[in-house]
C-alpha cells in the first residue's frame, strides 16, 4: 500500500474535515452561545463592557444537540435492526434487549441536552457582586455586596473558586479547566479590590 494507499485517503479525510467544520460554522451561526469556545483568553481574563466587569463560563461540548441526535438515532436504528433480525429467527430474547438500550440512548441524549447549556457568570458592577449558575434545569443566583465578598484560599489545586460572604458562600469556576483556576481567581480578586476603571 506504501504512500500511494495514504494519499488515496487523503482527500477524503480532507473532505470530511471541511464538510465538519461547514456544518460546525452554521451551528455556530444558528446557535452563538451553544458553540462558543468556554476557555477563551477573555473568559479567564474578564471583560468589561464600560459599566460591569464579566466572567462568563459555560459547559465545554464537543458536538451540538442536532448532531448527537443523528447520531444516536443511527445507532438506535441500527440495535432495532438486529433485534428484529434476531426475532425472525427465533431469538425473541434479543429484541426486548435492544429497546432498553434505545431507552438508554435515548435517556443520554435527554441528559446531555439538559445540560448542554450549562453555565456559570460572574458580574462585578458598581458596589455589587453577582453570581449566576444554570445547571440542568435549575438556576442559581446571588447578589451580593462587592465590598462584604471574599475569595477564600484554595487549600487543593483542583479546588473551586469559593467566594464567601458572612456566613454565605458560593463556588465559581466548575466549567474550567483545574489549571485556569488560579489565573481566574487572581483576576476575579484583583477586579473585586480595586474600583471600576
Amino acid at each position: 500500500m506504501g504512500l500511494t494507499g495514504h494519499f488515496d485517503v487523503l482527500p477524503i479525510t480532507l473532505l470530511w474535515a471541511v464538510s465538519s467544520d461547514i456544518s460546525d460554522n452554521q451551528i455556530e451561526k444558528r446557535y452563538p452561545l451553544l458553540m462558543k469556545t468556554p476557555h477563551s483568553t477573555e473568559n479567564l481574563l474578564g471583560s468589561f463592557d464600560g459599566t460591569a466587569w464579566h466572567w462568563h463560563l459555560k459547559r465545554n461540548i464537543s458536538m451540538a444537540p442536532l448532531q448527537l441526535a443523528k447520531i444516536l438515532a443511527a445507532l438506535a436504528l441500527v440495535t432495532l435492526i438486529i433485534g428484529v433480525a434476531f426475532l425472525t429467527f427465533g431469538a425473541s430474547l434479543i429484541l426486548p434487549f435492544s429497546l432498553i438500550e434505545i431507552t438508554a440512548l435515548f435517556l443520554a441524549f435527554l441528559y446531555n441536552l439538559i445540560h448542554a447549556n450549562d453555565y456559570e457568570t460572574l458580574v462585578l458592577s458598581g458596589n455589587d457582586l453577582k453570581i449566576e449558575r444554570k445547571i440542568g434545569l435549575q438556576t442559581h443566583q446571588v447578589l451580593w455586596v462587592r465590598s462584604l465578598t471574599r475569595i477564600e484560599p484554595r487549600v487543593h489545586a483542583n479546588e473551586l473558586i469559593q467566594f464567601r460572604q458572612g456566613q454565605e458562600s458560593m463556588s465559581f469556576g466548575k466549567f474550567i479547566h483545574a489549571n485556569s483556576r488560579p489565573l481566574l481567581s487572581q483576576e476575579i480578586a484583583a477586579r473585586l479590590l480595586t474600583s471600576l476603571r
